[in-house]
Protein backbone atom coordinates (compact mmCIF):
# COMPACT_ATOMS: atom_id res chain seq x y z
CA UNK A 1 0.00 0.00 0.00
CA UNK A 2 2.84 2.34 0.90
CA UNK A 3 4.50 1.82 -2.48
CA UNK A 4 1.20 2.45 -4.28
CA UNK A 5 0.77 5.73 -2.46
CA UNK A 6 4.36 6.72 -3.28
CA UNK A 7 3.71 6.04 -6.97
CA UNK A 8 0.54 8.14 -6.88
CA UNK A 9 2.37 11.01 -5.18
CA UNK A 10 5.05 10.83 -7.87
CA UNK A 11 2.37 11.09 -10.57
CA UNK A 12 0.72 13.96 -8.71
CA UNK A 13 3.99 15.90 -8.54
CA UNK A 14 4.56 15.33 -12.25
CA UNK A 15 1.01 16.32 -13.20
CA UNK A 16 1.20 19.66 -15.02
CA UNK A 17 -2.52 20.32 -14.63
CA UNK A 18 -2.39 20.63 -10.85
CA UNK A 19 0.64 22.94 -10.97
CA UNK A 20 -1.04 25.10 -13.62
CA UNK A 21 -4.19 25.26 -11.51
CA UNK A 22 -2.21 26.09 -8.35
CA UNK A 23 -0.37 28.87 -10.17
CA UNK A 24 -3.59 30.36 -11.59
CA UNK A 25 -5.25 30.12 -8.17
CA UNK A 26 -2.27 31.77 -6.48
CA UNK A 27 -2.39 34.67 -8.93
CA UNK A 28 -6.14 35.03 -8.35
CA UNK A 29 -5.60 34.88 -4.59
CA UNK A 30 -3.14 37.77 -4.86
CA UNK A 31 -5.25 39.85 -7.26
CA UNK A 32 -8.60 39.49 -5.48
CA UNK A 33 -7.62 41.24 -2.21
CA UNK A 34 -5.95 44.03 -4.18
CA UNK A 35 -9.33 44.95 -5.67
CA UNK A 36 -10.67 45.51 -2.16
CA UNK A 37 -7.54 47.35 -1.10
CA UNK A 38 -7.55 49.91 -3.92
CA UNK A 39 -11.35 50.22 -3.88
CA UNK A 40 -11.35 51.06 -0.16
CA UNK A 41 -8.37 53.36 -0.62
CA UNK A 42 -9.99 55.34 -3.44
CA UNK A 43 -13.24 55.69 -1.47
CA UNK A 44 -11.49 56.61 1.76
CA UNK A 45 -12.99 53.62 3.57
CA UNK A 46 -11.18 51.71 6.33
CA UNK A 47 -9.11 48.87 4.97
CA UNK A 48 -10.23 45.32 5.60
CA UNK A 49 -7.78 43.46 7.85
CA UNK A 50 -6.40 39.95 7.46
CA UNK A 51 -8.67 38.57 10.19
CA UNK A 52 -11.75 40.21 8.67
CA UNK A 53 -10.88 38.91 5.22
CA UNK A 54 -10.40 35.36 6.48
CA UNK A 55 -13.65 35.26 8.45
CA UNK A 56 -15.63 36.89 5.62
CA UNK A 57 -14.38 34.83 2.71
CA UNK A 58 -13.48 31.45 4.22
CA UNK A 59 -16.94 30.10 3.36
CA UNK A 60 -16.59 31.31 -0.24
CA UNK A 61 -13.60 29.00 -0.49
CA UNK A 62 -16.13 26.19 -0.93
CA UNK A 63 -16.48 27.17 -4.59
CA UNK A 64 -12.75 26.80 -5.10
CA UNK A 65 -12.90 23.41 -3.40
CA UNK A 66 -15.67 22.27 -5.75
CA UNK A 67 -13.92 23.47 -8.90
CA UNK A 68 -10.57 22.17 -7.69
CA UNK A 69 -11.93 18.68 -6.98
CA UNK A 70 -13.74 18.55 -10.33
CA UNK A 71 -10.69 19.63 -12.34
CA UNK A 72 -8.22 17.46 -10.44
CA UNK A 73 -10.51 14.43 -10.68
CA UNK A 74 -10.64 14.76 -14.46
CA UNK A 75 -6.96 15.37 -15.10
CA UNK A 76 -5.43 13.22 -12.34
CA UNK A 77 -7.63 10.10 -12.26
CA UNK A 78 -10.00 9.98 -15.24
CA UNK A 79 -7.24 10.92 -17.67
CA UNK A 80 -5.54 7.61 -16.88
CA UNK A 81 -8.40 5.71 -18.51
CA UNK A 82 -7.90 7.39 -21.88
CA UNK A 83 -4.09 7.09 -21.78
CA UNK A 84 -4.17 3.38 -20.92
CA UNK A 85 -2.37 3.86 -17.60
CA UNK A 86 -5.37 2.63 -15.61
CA UNK A 87 -5.47 -0.65 -17.54
CA UNK A 88 -1.78 -1.18 -16.89
CA UNK A 89 -1.94 -0.60 -13.14
CA UNK A 90 -5.15 -2.64 -12.83
CA UNK A 91 -3.25 -5.64 -14.19
CA UNK A 92 -0.19 -5.06 -11.99
CA UNK A 93 -1.19 -7.69 -9.42
CA UNK A 94 -2.46 -5.31 -6.74
CA UNK A 95 -6.09 -5.57 -5.71
CA UNK A 96 -8.38 -2.94 -7.13
CA UNK A 97 -9.44 -1.95 -3.64
CA UNK A 98 -5.87 -1.04 -2.73
CA UNK A 99 -5.37 0.77 -6.04
CA UNK A 100 -8.48 2.90 -5.56
CA UNK A 101 -7.64 3.60 -1.91
CA UNK A 102 -4.14 4.80 -2.85
CA UNK A 103 -5.52 7.04 -5.58
CA UNK A 104 -8.15 8.44 -3.23
CA UNK A 105 -5.57 9.27 -0.54
CA UNK A 106 -3.27 11.13 -2.93
CA UNK A 107 -6.16 12.75 -4.78
CA UNK A 108 -7.53 14.05 -1.47
CA UNK A 109 -4.10 15.42 -0.49
CA UNK A 110 -3.85 17.25 -3.84
CA UNK A 111 -7.33 18.69 -3.40
CA UNK A 112 -6.52 19.77 0.16
CA UNK A 113 -3.42 21.60 -1.08
CA UNK A 114 -5.64 23.48 -3.54
CA UNK A 115 -8.18 24.31 -0.82
CA UNK A 116 -5.60 26.12 1.32
CA UNK A 117 -4.20 28.42 -1.38
CA UNK A 118 -6.94 31.06 -1.32
CA UNK A 119 -7.37 31.46 2.47
CA UNK A 120 -3.64 31.41 3.24
CA UNK A 121 -2.25 33.47 0.34
CA UNK A 122 -5.03 36.07 0.46
CA UNK A 123 -4.96 36.44 4.24
CA UNK A 124 -1.18 36.83 4.29
CA UNK A 125 -1.33 39.48 1.55
CA UNK A 126 -4.11 41.44 3.28
CA UNK A 127 -2.21 41.22 6.57
CA UNK A 128 0.89 42.68 4.91
CA UNK A 129 -1.19 45.49 3.39
CA UNK A 130 -3.47 46.37 6.29
CA UNK A 131 -2.40 44.37 9.32
CA UNK A 132 -4.03 41.29 10.79
CA UNK A 133 -6.45 43.11 13.08
CA UNK A 134 -8.63 41.23 15.54
CA UNK A 135 -10.66 38.07 15.26
CA UNK A 136 -14.45 38.59 15.37
CA UNK A 137 -16.19 38.83 18.70
CA UNK A 138 -17.07 35.45 20.12
CA UNK A 139 -14.19 33.62 18.45
CA UNK A 140 -11.09 32.27 20.16
CA UNK A 141 -7.46 31.81 19.16
CA UNK A 142 -8.48 28.36 17.91
CA UNK A 143 -10.58 29.91 15.13
CA UNK A 144 -7.83 29.83 12.49
CA UNK A 145 -6.64 26.21 13.05
CA UNK A 146 -10.27 25.10 13.38
CA UNK A 147 -11.31 26.82 10.14
CA UNK A 148 -8.33 25.48 8.21
CA UNK A 149 -8.71 22.01 9.73
CA UNK A 150 -12.39 21.84 8.77
CA UNK A 151 -11.48 23.12 5.30
CA UNK A 152 -9.12 20.16 4.87
CA UNK A 153 -11.68 17.69 6.23
CA UNK A 154 -14.49 18.90 3.97
CA UNK A 155 -12.16 19.02 0.99
CA UNK A 156 -11.32 15.36 1.58
CA UNK A 157 -15.04 14.52 1.66
CA UNK A 158 -15.63 16.35 -1.62
CA UNK A 159 -12.61 14.52 -3.05
CA UNK A 160 -14.11 11.17 -2.04
CA UNK A 161 -17.27 12.00 -3.98
CA UNK A 162 -15.20 13.23 -6.92
CA UNK A 163 -13.16 10.00 -6.93
CA UNK A 164 -16.41 8.03 -7.03
CA UNK A 165 -17.49 9.99 -10.10
CA UNK A 166 -14.21 9.16 -11.85
CA UNK A 167 -14.73 5.40 -11.67
CA UNK A 168 -18.34 5.74 -12.82
CA UNK A 169 -17.72 8.10 -15.76
CA UNK A 170 -14.03 7.29 -16.58
CA UNK A 171 -13.88 10.01 -19.26
CA UNK A 172 -11.96 13.14 -18.25
CA UNK A 173 -14.30 15.65 -19.87
CA UNK A 174 -17.43 13.95 -18.56
CA UNK A 175 -15.98 13.78 -15.05
CA UNK A 176 -15.09 17.47 -14.95
CA UNK A 177 -18.38 18.60 -16.48
CA UNK A 178 -20.62 16.37 -14.38
CA UNK A 179 -18.72 17.08 -11.15
CA UNK A 180 -18.97 20.83 -11.63
CA UNK A 181 -22.68 20.69 -12.44
CA UNK A 182 -23.35 18.33 -9.53
CA UNK A 183 -21.44 20.36 -6.94
CA UNK A 184 -22.96 23.65 -8.09
CA UNK A 185 -26.55 22.39 -8.41
CA UNK A 186 -26.86 19.93 -5.52
CA UNK A 187 -27.60 22.68 -2.95
CA UNK A 188 -30.42 24.11 -5.05
CA UNK A 189 -31.87 20.67 -5.82
CA UNK A 190 -31.82 19.39 -2.24
CA UNK A 191 -33.14 22.68 -0.83
CA UNK A 192 -35.91 22.78 -3.43
CA UNK A 193 -36.98 19.17 -2.93
CA UNK A 194 -36.57 19.59 0.82
CA UNK A 195 -39.12 22.40 0.85
CA UNK A 196 -41.72 19.83 -0.25
CA UNK A 197 -40.42 16.63 1.34
CA UNK A 198 -39.15 16.88 4.92
CA UNK A 199 -36.79 13.90 4.55
CA UNK A 200 -34.72 15.72 1.92
CA UNK A 201 -34.72 18.85 4.05
CA UNK A 202 -33.16 16.87 6.91
CA UNK A 203 -30.79 15.16 4.48
CA UNK A 204 -29.61 18.52 3.19
CA UNK A 205 -29.22 19.96 6.71
CA UNK A 206 -26.88 17.10 7.60
CA UNK A 207 -24.90 16.97 4.39
CA UNK A 208 -21.45 18.32 3.59
CA UNK A 209 -23.05 20.59 0.99
CA UNK A 210 -24.74 22.72 3.66
CA UNK A 211 -22.41 22.18 6.61
CA UNK A 212 -19.41 23.42 4.60
CA UNK A 213 -20.93 26.89 4.97
CA UNK A 214 -20.45 26.69 8.76
CA UNK A 215 -16.66 26.49 8.51
CA UNK A 216 -16.29 30.25 8.79
CA UNK A 217 -18.55 30.75 11.82
CA UNK A 218 -16.77 32.76 14.54
CA UNK A 219 -17.96 30.27 17.13
CA UNK A 220 -19.47 26.81 16.96
CA UNK A 221 -21.73 25.40 19.66
CA UNK A 222 -20.52 22.19 21.25
CA UNK A 223 -23.75 20.55 20.14
CA UNK A 224 -23.06 21.37 16.47
CA UNK A 225 -19.44 20.20 16.44
CA UNK A 226 -20.14 16.43 16.29
CA UNK A 227 -22.18 16.84 13.10
CA UNK A 228 -19.50 19.07 11.55
CA UNK A 229 -16.94 16.31 12.14
CA UNK A 230 -19.00 13.14 11.72
CA UNK A 231 -20.79 14.04 8.46
CA UNK A 232 -17.67 14.58 6.32
CA UNK A 233 -15.99 11.50 7.84
CA UNK A 234 -19.05 9.40 7.04
CA UNK A 235 -19.10 10.85 3.53
CA UNK A 236 -15.47 9.84 3.01
CA UNK A 237 -16.10 6.29 4.24
CA UNK A 238 -19.31 5.73 2.26
CA UNK A 239 -17.98 7.29 -0.96
CA UNK A 240 -14.72 5.37 -0.59
CA UNK A 241 -16.50 2.03 -0.15
CA UNK A 242 -18.80 2.72 -3.10
CA UNK A 243 -15.82 3.73 -5.21
CA UNK A 244 -13.99 0.49 -4.40
CA UNK A 245 -17.08 -1.60 -5.18
CA UNK A 246 -17.61 0.14 -8.54
CA UNK A 247 -13.91 -0.03 -9.43
CA UNK A 248 -13.80 -3.77 -8.71
CA UNK A 249 -16.65 -4.41 -11.15
CA UNK A 250 -15.51 -1.89 -13.76
CA UNK A 251 -14.32 -3.20 -17.08
CA UNK A 252 -11.20 -1.20 -17.95
CA UNK A 253 -10.48 -0.95 -21.66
Amino acid sequence: MYNLIRVEFFKLRKNRSIWTFLLALSILSLAYPLLYYFDHRSNGEPQITGAEFLTTFISSNAYIIKFGVAILAGFFISNEYSTGVMKTIASSGNTRGRLFAAKLVVFAVGAMAISLVFPIVSTVEVTLLSGFGHLPEGSTTLFIPRALGLTLLYTASYAAIGALFTVILTDSGKTIGFSMIFFLMIDTVLAGVGSKISFFSTLYDYSIFKLVGDIGKPSIDSGDLPALLFVPLLTIVVSGILGILVFRRKEIK
